[in-house]
This record gives C-alpha cells, structure tokens and sequence, in this order.
C-alpha cells in the first residue's frame, strides 16, 4: 500500500508518467494466477453495476476502449456480451506496458490500428473528461455521471 501511495503522489506531481506508474503498481500482481482470481471475483462483486442505461443500448458492436489492462476487463466483456476490447496490453512477465500506451491520444492510435485511419466513432462515452481527446473524435459524445448520461459534443 505505501508504495501505491507514493507511486500516486509522484504521478500527481507529474514526476513519473501515468504509464510508469500503472507499470510499477501492477508488476507485482502479474506474477502467477492469483490475479486472474482476483478478476474473476472483482466482476462477480461489481457486474451488477453495470448500469440500465447500458443493457437497454447494448449493440452487437459495441466496442470498449479503456486505459485499463486488457486481462482485467475481458472477464466482463465476456459476461456482457462485449465482443471488441481495445485496452492496454500489459506483458504479463515484465510487468511493461506494450505501446501506444491506451490512454488519452493512446486509445485513438489502438482504435484507427484496429478499424482503419479511416474508421469513425458514432457515438462515445466516458465517466472522465479527461477523454476529450476521444469525444473530440466522435460524431456524438456523452459524459456518464452517477447513473446520468448527458451529451457534451
């Protein structure tokens, strides 16, 4: 836990990038199974908030694009019925993050690797406005806040 903490402060006070310090946190949870157990039982505990608003809007080709690990989130795209991920690919025996690191312009250059330079965002949600980059890039972007979706572009 100290390390989290100073790790957090340092990353807040910009004196280590966002990418070094999901890298320093997360390389001591690769080693071995126990944190796909720990996946496993984090979606059993926090799929259920998995909002309303979501399951009625659901699409066959919906995509998920997040800064989180990709291991973490395929658990629950799997029991969602999300079949495109886009995240951030972690080399499970270093502990490093595969660039482009899926974090703000990061998540572009995954999702035009994937679909195309050409390929489009009709819409795009976020819970964070520091995706302004990705609404910027969508024809419509919302902002999701407590159960709330408002467009912003």
């Amino acid at each position: 836990m100290p390390v989290i903490i100073v790790v957090a402060l340092l990353t807040l006070f910009r004196a280590i990038p966002m990418k070094r310090s999901v890298e320093i946190i997360l390389k001591p949870y690769l080693r071995g199974k126990k944190i796909d157990r720990y996946v496993v039982k984090f979606w059993d505990k926090k799929e259920k908030r998995i909002q309303q608003w979501y399951k009625d809007t659901h699409r066959d080709d919906d995509i998920i694009i997040s800064a989180t690990p990709r291991f973490f989130l395929e658990e629950i795209c799997r029991r969602i019925g999300v079949k495109n991920l886009i995240a951030t690919e972690i080399d499970r025996k270093t502990g490093k993050i595969v660039d482009p690191y899926c974090y703000r312009e990061g998540k572009w250059q995954r999702f035009t690797a994937v679909y195309g330079e050409d390929a489009v965002l009709d819409e795009y949600y976020t819970d964070t406005m520091r995706d302004e980059f990705m609404l910027g890039k969508a024809k419509r972007g919302f902002f999701v806040k407590n159960g709330q979706v408002t467009q912003v572009s």
